[in-house]
Order: C-alpha cells, then structure tokens, then sequence
C-alpha cells in the first residue's frame, strides 16, 4: 500500500477584536485503500474568541477519496467543489457541538443548521472576510492534495463543477449509452433505437483527470469521432479547460506518425481499445490526432498533456 505524508493548511492569520487566529497546519499521514475513504485530522486549537471569554477553536480537516487500487486511480473533490465528499473544514469552539463546515469556494458555512448556532457563526459582520479565509484554507488543502497524490504517479480525478454552457452549447455536448455502456458521443444525424439513452453533459461530468507521464490509454471502440457540430465541439471543451492544444497528446507514439488534424477523442485507461466495461466510471476526453483517432489496433501515451477531461457512467 502506498503512504501518502502531507501537510494540510488549517488556518491562517486573522486578527480582530472577535477572533484571534494563527496560521496553522497539520501534517497527515495515511495508508491509501482500495474503495472509498474519508480521512480527517484531528481538530486542533487555531486560535481564540474574544467575544466567548477567549474560549479555543478548533479546526478539523476531512476528505473522501476513491481508489482503485488495480488501475492506480484515485478520485477526490476539486479546490471549487461544494459537495458533501469535497473536501471540508470543520470549527468549533472548544467543548461545544457548535460545527461549522466550510467546503470549496462558497463564500458561506455549507450547512444551514449552522447559522443556528448560539455562539459560532462566522457569516456575520464580527468576524468579516473569515468566511472568505476559511473559504481560501479548503481550496489550499484540496490542491495540496491533488499535488500529493499527482507525484506518486497516480491517475488523479478531480471532481469539479460542470463548464458553464450556452443553451446550444448544452444541446450539442451529449453521450450516449446503449443498454447502459458508453456508446459515445451525440450525433444528431444518427438514428436512436429504444435501446440507447441520450444524455446532457451536466449528468456525466465528472471533472478533470491528470494522467502520470507517459500513461497509456487507448480508443473506446464504436464510439462517433469528435463532431464538427454547430455549437461547441469536444476538442474545444477541452480547449477551455487547458488551452488550445498545439498537437497529439501521443505525438509521434509508435507506430504511429501523427498529423495536424486534432479531434477531442475519448479514451480509457490502458493498452487495448475495447468498448467501455460495464459499471466503468472513466471515459477521458484527450487531445489526439485523426491518425490515432482512427486506429483502434494502436494504444496512445500521455506525452505532451498529461490533463484531460473526465466524464462519469451516469448510472453510477
């Protein structure tokens, strides 16, 4: 089992006559498992509250991740994500029940029970900007952890929120599932029998991957190429998200000699193309040349990017 060390920030400086807080940090270490986890500090004191007879907060960080050991992938929430698996700053004062709990970039205490606290809520004007500190210390920690675990080589996926999307953009950007497999994406000039579902992008974005160096993937077989349809095409949903790509990710990648023609294909992890396993939660929008695109007897590597597009089975 891998051993991930890393030092996770907990608070930093914030003075005023309510609230005296220090900058502090955690070092965590921890045992990665296969399946779901979640993983917390202890809570430690940051500082004081003046406004409570200098009474100690307290300040804990938690997260849930997923590892799949076989593949070497682990998912966790983004610097921006909100939901109740991203990652989460909890205070209190010490001794109380009184939990706050900060997640990604909202600029609020992501619990409406804890507006009601008698005593700790700090969305209020005696404590002003500390939402936006707490707020700041989550996104820190997040990209702590993303960076930690890309070193050790792993597949990282990284829940985000979805782009945000025109209503033509949204229209365009579809997949597509036959008896409940990836069948590609939306081709509004294919026919759909009963068997297939159609569905948005909002439903099956996942986020975003990071690939280690020189990680192979391969071509999911029956799938449409990248469409050249009226609004946004795959190749520019990633674009957005990184820049407009200069060539191949698998540039040159024997045996193949790439040209100048980019698609935003969809991949999965390893070396043989083949139709998206049942209950697979990864298909990966990359930036290849038509040459790889169009070759399902080749397997590719992440050379030139290693960041790409994750989109989710929207059964699991």
């Amino acid at each position: 089992m891998k051993t991930i060390t890393i030092s996770l920030p907990l608070s930093l400086d914030y003075h005023n006559g309510s609230a005296e807080l220090q900058k502090m940090g955690y070092t965590l270490s921890f045992e990665l498992q296969n399946g779901t986890h979640i993983v917390e500090t202890p809570p430690i004191v940051v500082g004081t509250l003046a406004y409570l007879n200098n009474i100690n907060l307290m300040a804990q960080l938690s997260f849930t991740y997923t590892y799949e050991e076989k593949n070497k992938v682990i998912t966790i929430g983004g610097p921006d994500y909100t939901a109740e698996d991203g990652v989460c700053l909890t205070t209190f004062p010490e001794g109380t029940a009184e939990y706050a709990y900060q997640r990604g970039s909202e600029i609020k205490i992501s619990t409406d029970k804890a507006l009601y606290n008698p005593n700790w809520n700090y969305n209020t004007p005696m404590t002003p900007q500390l939402d936006q500190l707490f707020a700041n210390t989550v996104k820190d920690a997040s990209q702590a952890l993303i960076d930690a675990f890309v070193k050790e080589d792993l597949t990282v996926q990284v829940k985000t929120q979805p782009p945000a999307l025109t209503s033509g953009e949204h229209e365009d950007l579809k997949v597509v599932y036959q008896n409940g497999l990836f069948a590609g994406f939306y081709n509004p000039q294919e026919h759909y029998g009963d068997e297939f579902v159609v569905k948005s992008i909002y439903s099956v974005w996942g986020g975003e991957v990071t690939f280690s160096k020189n990680e192979n993937f391969a071509n999911v077989i029956g799938s449409t190429n990248d469409p050249k349809i009226a609004g946004k095409s795959w190749l520019q949903l990633w674009s957005d998200q990184y820049g407009y790509p200069s060539c191949c990710t698998s540039l040159n990648y024997s045996p193949v000699i790439c040209t100048s023609s980019l698609v935003g294909g969809h991949v999965i992890l390893g070396k043989k193309a083949q139709k998206v396993a049942t209950g697979s939660n990864s298909v990966y929008i990359m930036p290849i040349c038509k040459a790889h695109n169009n070759n399902d007897n080749v397997y590719m590597a992440a050379i030139i990017y290693q960041k790409g597009v994750w989109l989710k089975n929207y059964m699991n």
